[in-house]
Parts: C-alpha cells; sequence; structure tokens
C-alpha cells in the first residue's frame, strides 16, 4: 500500500480543520436570525387613495415597494433580512434590529419629495387656517396666485384656467401622501413640520404653520445623490446633487424666487421642500441669489430638525437614505409590527443544542462501544465536521447569512447523515471481512462499495436541498443550505480524512477482526475434524 497519497490527503484534512478552529477562536461566530437573536418582524398592507380602484399591474407595483424596502434595508447593514410579498401584503423580517421607531419610519416613509415656490404663509389664527381650500376666503389668495409669474408651473390663467387649492392634512396630524393624479401640477396648502409651528392665538397651543404652495418645481425622482452634511450654522443638512433635468429646473424657479424676493412680494420668496405632504423647511432664497440668476450648480439642501447633533445626525443620514434609495410607488400602512425578543431564541437555541450533544455523546458511546477503534476514527470525522461546519456558517455571516432555528434543524439532520455514512463504510468492513478477506483488502473494499452508496444516497439529499433553496422563502431556505452543505461537506470527509485514516489503521493492530466484530476464523483443527 502506498501511504504517501495517504498521509498526503489527512494532512491536507488537516490544515483545513486548523484553519477553522483558529478562524473560531479568533472569536467569528455565526450570525443569528431572528428566531434565534431577535429582531423586528412586520406586515405591511398596500393602501390605494380613497376611492381609487386597484390597478391591474398592482401587485407589479407592490413588487416595485419590495426594492424600494430592500434597498433602504440594505443601506442599514442589516444581515440577512427576509423581505417578501404574500398576495399584495410585505412581509419583513430584520434579525437582530432593536430599535423598532426608526425601522418602521423607514420603511413607512413614502418619500415624495417635491421643491414647490411659496405663495403665502398662514400661521394659526387666519382666519385662513381651519377654512375650506374652496371658500370664498382664499378668493385674494388665488388672484395673489394669478399674478404671480410662478404659476406657469401650475395653471395656465393666460387661457382662464380656475386655480383650484388642495390641502392635503387639513388637520396637520402627520404626514399624508399626496393624490398620485395631483402633486406636481397643482397648487395647493401643505402643512409645515412641527419643528416649524407658533401658538394659537386663541388657545395658546403649538400648530403648525401652513403654507399656500405652487405646482412643483423639482421632484425627487431628480435627485442623482443625498448625503449628510454639516450645515453653515453648525447643524445638520441633507445635502442633494440634482441630475441633468433636475438642475436646470432648480435654477429656473431659484432665479424667480429671488426676484420674488427682491420685488417683496408675499411668499417672500420662499422655497418648501416637503416630504409626503409636509414641508420640512422653507428657506428664503439668500442675498447672494441673483435675480433671474438662481442656483446653477445642480445642489440643493434641507435643513432637518432641532435636537441634540446626534439627533440632527442621525435624522439627516435617514433622510439621505429614503430620498437616495427612492420613493415608494404606493403607501404602504403596518398591519402588524412586532419586536421580537431574543429570550425564547436563546432558549430554543439552547435546547436545540442541548437535545444535538445529547443525541451525539449517546451515538458516539454506541460507535465505540460497537466499533471499538474505527467508533473512535467515527467521533474523529464528527469533530472533523462539526468545526468545519461552523467555520463555513461563520465565514457565511461576513457576507450575510443568518442562522435559522432552521438552519440549526438542517446541520442536527446533516450530523446524522454523517454517522450513517460511517455506520455503512463500518459495515461493508465487517461484510468483507466475514467473507474471508483479509483487514487491508476487506477495508479497500468496503470503501469502494460505501463510497458508491453514500454518494447516491448524498446525491438524492443535495438534489432535494437544492430544490427546496430554489422553491422556498424565508427559514426553511436556511435549512436547504444548511442540508446541502452538509451533505457535500460528508463525501468530501469520507474521502480526504475517514478514507486515509482507517487505511493506515488497517496497517496495525488497532483494527483487527475482532475490533470490526467479523466473525472468527474457524481453525484448521475444526475444519478437518468435521470433515471426518
Amino acid at each position: 500500500m502506498n501511504k504517501t497519497p495517504l498521509i498526503a490527503s489527512l494532512a491536507a484534512s488537516l490544515i483545513v480543520v486548523l484553519v477553522a478552529a483558529i478562524y473560531l477562536g479568533m472569536g467569528a461566530r455565526p450570525n443569528l436570525g431572528l428566531d434565534l437573536q431577535g429582531g423586528i418582524s412586520a406586515i405591511y398592507t398596500a393602501v390605494l387613495p380613497e376611492g381609487e380602484e386597484e390597478p391591474d399591474d398592482f401587485e407589479e407595483i407592490v413588487d416595485e415597494a419590495i426594492e424600494v424596502i430592500r434597498n433602504r434595508i440594505d443601506a442599514l447593514g442589516v444581515a440577512e433580512p427576509d423581505i417578501a410579498r404574500s398576495g399584495t401584503d410585505i412581509l419583513v423580517q430584520l434579525p437582530g434590529i432593536q430599535d423598532a421607531e426608526r425601522v418602521q419610519e423607514l420603511i413607512g416613509t413614502t418619500a415624495q419629495l417635491t421643491f414647490r415656490p411659496v405663495h403665502e404663509t398662514i400661521p394659526p389664527g387666519d382666519p385662513r387656517y381651519d377654512a375650506d381650500p374652496a371658500d370664498e376666503v382664499f378668493d385674494d389668495t388665488r388672484a395673489l396666485i394669478a399674478e404671480s409669474e410662478l404659476t406657469y408651473l401650475g395653471p395656465d390663467v393666460s387661457q382662464g384656467d380656475d386655480i383650484e387649492l388642495f390641502e392635503v392634512n387639513p388637520d396637520c396630524a402627520g404626514p399624508r401622501d399626496e393624490d398620485p393624479d395631483l402633486p406636481n401640477r397643482a397648487i395647493g396648502i401643505l402643512c409645515a413640520a412641527e419643528d416649524d409651528s407658533a401658538p394659537d392665538p386663541d388657545t395658546g397651543e403649538l400648530r403648525p404653520v401652513k403654507y399656500v404652495v405652487g405646482a412643483a418645481a423639482v421632484t425627487g425622482d431628480q435627485i442623482d445623490d443625498a448625503f449628510a452634511s454639516f450645515g453653515h450654522a453648525g447643524g445638520v443638512d441633507v445635502g442633494l446633487e440634482l441630475d441633468s433635468e433636475g438642475g436646470p429646473a432648480f435654477a429656473e424657479i431659484t432665479a424667480l424666487l429671488a426676484c420674488e424676493r427682491d420685488l417683496g412680494r408675499p411668499g417672500q420668496g420662499r422655497f418648501a421642500i416637503s416630504l409626503d405632504g409636509i414641508v420640512e423647511s422653507a428657506p428664503t432664497m439668500a442675498q447672494g441669489v441673483s435675480c433671474g440668476v438662481g442656483i446653477r450648480d445642480g445642489r440643493a439642501s434641507i435643513t432637518v430638525g432641532q435636537g441634540s447633533l446626534q439627533e440632527q445626525e442621525q435624522e439627516a443620514q435617514d433622510l439621505a437614505l429614503v430620498l437616495r434609495t427612492g420613493a415608494l410607488p404606493i403607501s404602504l400602512e403596518p398591519s402588524t409590527f412586532d419586536t421580537v425578543s431574543a429570550t425564547l431564541g436563546a432558549d430554543s437555541l439552547r435546547s436545540g443544542l442541548i437535545a444535538g450533544l445529547l443525541g451525539l455523546a449517546l451515538v458516539g458511546v454506541w460507535m465505540i462501544f460497537f466499533y471499538r477503534t474505527l467508533g473512535v476514527v467515527a467521533m474523529l470525522e464528527l469533530v472533523v465536521f462539526g468545526t468545519i461546519i461552523m467555520g463555513i456558517i461563520s465565514l457565511l455571516g461576513e457576507i450575510g447569512f443568518a442562522l435559522t432555528l432552521a438552519g440549526v434543524a438542517g446541520i442536527i439532520v446533516s450530523v446524522g447523515i454523517a454517522a450513517d455514512s460511517s455506520i455503512i463504510f463500518r459495515e461493508r468492513i465487517r461484510d468483507e471481512v466475514n467473507l474471508g478477506k483479509t483487514i487491508r483488502t476487506g477495508v479497500r473494499k468496503a470503501y469502494t462499495s460505501a463510497f458508491k452508496t453514500n454518494l447516491a444516497g448524498n446525491t438524492v439529499t443535495l438534489a432535494a436541498a437544492t430544490i427546496l433553496y430554489f422553491l422556498s422563502v424565508g427559514p426553511v431556505r436556511g435549512f436547504a443550505l444548511m442540508l446541502g452543505i452538509a451533505t457535500v461537506l460528508d463525501l468530501l470527509i469520507l474521502h480526504f480524512f475517514t478514507r486515509p485514516v482507517v487505511f493506515l489503521l488497517s496497517n496495525t493492530r488497532l483494527v483487527t477482526r475482532k475490533t470490526v466484530r467479523a466473525a472468527e476464523k474457524p481453525s484448521a483443527t475444526a475444519t478437518v475434524g468435521s470433515r471426518a
């Protein structure tokens, strides 16, 4: 028997095990899924505007919303998020995330951004503050808008078009999505963000200021990039870079607004930056912006709310994220939004590991008792298998894979598969020896037969795992992936570790007819006596 290839194969196997052990010893650990480490589980329902019928391409719209959500979640660095469609609902599972409020805001923000000229400001206490936009109290407002050069963005008053005002959110209770048929061309009334509030003269209650705004001059889909940056006043802004269409449009509207500022018009050259129907900020054109020239570098900024510098920075980063990843094509409302505790997952994992280790210990005791030396080799195979599989899972965690309880189940099943491979090999050795072959010859014959049997069985298992992986979603895919990896690893260990170890031991007294539990070879005396 040529021992050199066997020793080389065994050495290569041990090097792989050593590398995996060092990797784990340096602190590498698997990323745990939602059911093991806790996180957020939510179901979002797509909501159509009141009275609107479901379009024919509604499912495609929901799929587009899923991609927007996935881009936003990926920007947060969440490992192995599970975002899928169930009918027209969107299922979101985010392991390891505990800041539920922030995630809910990021996912649910439609991020319909518009830049609109301000025609008038309506503070609390103004007769128009709680009036219907169609009331006569707004006649002067409509006349003012009709005289403004900024109406070129909205109705064509020169052709006799009536100026109709819309109000996105009359009670200013929170963001409302603008009617998709109105936002870009309509002129209406928007509420300010909470930071832009004034006391009501009658009650003293702080209420958001309202703005009469023109049609959108620039929209969110004309943004190339968005990023958080420190503003000139020491706060944090969201810097915007506009594309080839948004840049010229922004220059044109700011040129007109600078003229409105110089003429002392009621709007004072202010520019309302609205997000989902709420005016986040309404800056006045700076004196450095010239009438008829405007801002021509294709850059803009949004001033975020008040608070500590850290809070402003977080708000700016989140706003930049949703603007950068694009607006949701439809409004979403969370029908369920739960924070999953890691306690249950930890208990489940602990129970699963205890059960797996107990089962492994029982298998080990039986293998060593029944197969003696080859039973000890079988236990070494499982140690090699466990070290490598943990290294692989930890390495996959570096690229986003998260181990779920279903994946743990797949590993436990694969341990059984590895034990089966060991038993098949050892039983074939015993059969070959019982047929009269020597230990050395029996081991070689047994390996050839056992490998073919294991290859056939593992091929079926691998095919099933592959089909299950591509046809399933969520934790089931984790089970299939672990089962598939473990099946391939089992064959590799059988060939590169078990084979050389058993072949080398077959040349020693550690493996005999007795240790493989073969039948005793009849003596020559007994044979002669029986013939007589």
